[in-house]
């Protein structure tokens, strides 16, 4: 069966598996605007799809969280681990209502972050980053350093994959401190800033987004947190009030 045939079969059934299904387990994340895309715990049953898995809702789903690992099966990834769902494209039936998806994996967890927006035009608006994962047996350190290997995902169509390392100083204080860059082969970056550790989660209000070294947006909002024993992963996203398009989501696996 050829890889088009098995998208066919896959999108005809994700309207019907909108119908039915529920389940709870321990899910968090967050979304840079919840009127378009609110994520936690799937509850759709049908098809490829499972519900209590990490999963996504989308003004097109009527409030029905969409698991991932279904997502995933309708694209591959591309060498950067990135895939790229574009409901729009399906000749099944009228898809366009779901939007555009741009998401990645954290190593083998269900934990995921990327973008949506309705057309995949970063710059028309809508252009919301997520992330959402699996927290069961998370714990995080009280004390000693940590590095972390992130990628990132902001406008991905135009600026690529962002890497870099974060830094996590579980012992800074009366709280710890994650900090760290990313960048891309286009001259795209984020920066954190020093964001405050509490717990499991991370925040700060520092973030500063760059082209080719120039800065072009400011006093981003971070949000994230850990994931895993020893919080073995992480995940976030940076939000600019006034320049949505470069709004990022990201996530990594500790060195």
């Amino acid at each position: 069966m050829t890889s088009i045939k098995m998208k066919t079969i896959l999108l005809a059934g994700l309207a019907t598996a909108l119908s039915a299904g529920s389940a709870q387990a321990q899910f968090a994340g967050g979304s840079s605007d919840t009127d378009k895309v609110t994520v936690g715990v799937s509850d759709v049953n049908g098809g490829p799809h499972v519900a209590g898995r990490a999963g996504i809702a989308v003004p097109g789903t009527n409030g029905r969280k969409v698991d991932f690992q279904g997502l995933s099966l309708y694209a591959l990834p591309d060498l950067n681990g990135v895939r790229h769902l574009n409901m729009a494209s399906s000749n099944t039936q009228d898809h366009s209502r779901y939007g555009d998806f741009r998401f990645a994996q954290v190593g083998s967890a269900d934990l995921w972050f990327g973008e949506w927006s309705q057309t995949g035009n970063a710059s028309a608006g809508d252009h919301t980053v997520y992330y959402v994962g699996n927290t069961s047996g998370t714990t995080v350190p009280t004390s000693g350093t940590a590095t972390y290997a992130v990628k990132g995902i902001s406008d991905y169509a135009n600026k690529g994959v962002l890497t870099g390392t974060l830094t996590a100083n579980f012992g800074s204080g009366t709280s710890g401190t994650l900090s760290g860059s990313l960048s891309s082969s286009t001259g795209a970056g984020v920066n954190i800033g020093t964001a405050r550790i509490i717990g499991a989660t991370f925040s700060g209000n520092g973030a500063v987004a760059t082209q080719s070294g120039a800065t072009v947006a400011s006093g981003g909002a971070v949000n994230g947190r850990f994931f895993g024993a020893n919080a073995a992963a992480l995940a976030g996203t940076v939000k600019f009030d006034a320049a949505r398009q470069h709004d990022t989501a990201f996530g990594g696996t500790k060195n």
